[in-house]
């Protein structure tokens, strides 16, 4: 028996068919939007694009915001087909990874790729590269990650191809930037501050948007919570309910760690549990949050957790590089990194969610933004912070926060800056999200207390 809901995989191969062939398909100076819910697969969609792509007999190039993302993707499509060379385009500065060279893999100068079929690169090298004009153009532009790509670098290779698929996550985090007088461009058509997606859709709103209704990452269990995060894209679970199992083996000293055995037990049950601490006031890098997350990812090992998936036929010891705790601020990075350390923890990932982003774990502990705040503000209500926070794991996440933490996101909303034209409104859409999220949640809540 199959261990997948085999209706949606095959639905969401159909979308990613539709949105290749559409890009394929349309007339020059035309893009195409690949929408897709956290752990859709992206990444994968771009790579049968390219595979699409050169049976067509059409030059490629595929662009991320990232290094890593572009390291990831270079290796990826490699193995994927090795009888293609596929070339990088680094920065001077920059240079493949070992773990990611491949033998049809070359790194080239911009100058030198003339004759390769398909081109790797982040947007800021084959943006500048091609701005220089030391890239030739090719049929066929590929954007990975789009909606975290700002319109300044998408502006840089727009017309490095006619034709444009923009594949992108709508959940997570967008780019920011620090720039004084930035918001005088609010509201503009060509505003540089809009995501790659956004810029296209407002200049050009006919343009079609294919949603991936999958997620690969989260299991059916996940998905409602997921879902306060896409209001207008429906999506289910690849995986059938019941596949994935985490087993704890039994307490010991079960008394002295009664708060952590329940989240743990709770999460291990239902996917979820949400440990409030009482309501305080507290510093960003609260001391009693952190030390109660080193206690639950101690404790999560002390049970010998095992995990078993539709990946394995038997259950695997968890190890700690599968566990990652995530934050929101570097100081609470930090606090928790040297606590960790001293209970022999090391190996757990701690990370912001703009590191985390794109990450996959097992079991992922969050500290919630607004824990512990007095009000709130736009950075602490980001919807797509919380997003990355939730959305990393595959079998269970634990949040951790304050009793009066949904007290920040009842009643009515704060106002909140307003421009003509611009009808983006990521504090107002946060405060919804929120709500959204701590209602769900509300089943697996753990007094700390």
């Amino acid at each position: 028996m199959s261990a997948y809901n085999e209706a949606v995989v095959e639905q969401a191969q159909t979308t990613v068919d539709a949105a290749i062939k559409a890009v394929l398909t349309a007339p020059a100076n035309t893009a195409v939007v690949g929408a897709a819910p956290a752990g859709a697969g992206k990444s994968y969609a771009i790579g049968t694009a390219v595979q699409a792509v050169r049976k067509a007999g059409l030059r490629v190039a595929v662009a991320t915001p990232t290094n890593d993302q572009a390291f990831a993707l270079v290796s990826a499509i490699a193995e994927r087909m090795p009888k293609e060379t596929i070339a990088f385009v680094p920065a001077s500065s920059v240079s493949l990874p070992a773990e990611h060279r491949r033998a049809n893999v070359v790194e080239r100068k911009a100058r030198d790729t003339s004759s390769d079929k398909i081109l790797i690169g982040t947007l800021n090298k084959l943006g500048d590269a091609h701005a220089r004009g030391d890239l030739t153009p090719v049929d066929v532009l590929l954007i990975d990650e789009a909606y975290q790509a700002n319109a300044v670098h998408y502006y840089l290779v727009g017309d490095l191809a006619p034709r444009h698929l923009l594949m992108g996550d709508s959940g997570q985090l967008a780019p920011f930037t620090t720039a004084p007088g930035a918001d005088r461009w609010r509201g503009l058509r060509e505003d540089p501050l809009l995501t790659a997606v956004e810029v296209v859709r407002r200049n050009h709103p006919s343009t079609p948007v294919h949603r991936l209704p999958i997620t690969r990452r989260l299991d059916p269990r996940a998905v409602p919570v997921a879902c306060a995060f896409y209001p207008d894209h429906r999506f289910e679970a690849a995986v059938l309910p019941g596949v994935r199992r985490m087993d704890l083996q039994a307490a010991p000293g079960r008394r002295s760690s009664a708060v952590e055995d329940a989240a743990l037990e709770r999460a291990a049950r239902s996917g979820w549990a949400h440990v409030e601490l009482p309501s305080s006031a507290v510093v960003t890098a609260d001391p009693a949050t952190a030390s109660l997350l080193v206690r639950l990812v101690a404790r999560l090992f002390a049970r010998s957790p095992t995990v078993k998936c539709e990946a394995t036929k038997r259950a695997r010891g968890l190890g700690q590089a599968d566990v990652a705790i995530a934050v929101s601020h570097n100081d609470q990075k930090d606090l928790l990194r040297a606590e960790l350390s001293a209970a022999g923890l090391d190996g757990v990932r701690v990370d912001t969610a703009n590191k985390l982003q794109g990450l996959t774990f097992e079991v992922v502990f969050a500290w919630h933004p607004l824990a512990g705040l007095t009000e709130v503000d736009e950075f602490h209500l980001d919807p797509g912070r919380l997003c990355v926070m939730l959305t990393r794991h595959r079998h269970a996440c634990i949040v951790v926060g304050r009793a009066a933490d949904r007290e920040l996101v009842q009643g009515i909303p704060p106002a909140t800056p307003s421009y003509v034209g611009w009808d983006v409104n990521p504090a107002l859409d946060g405060w919804y999200v929120h709500e959204a999220v701590f209602h769900q949640l509300e089943a697996h809540r753990i007094d700390a207390r």
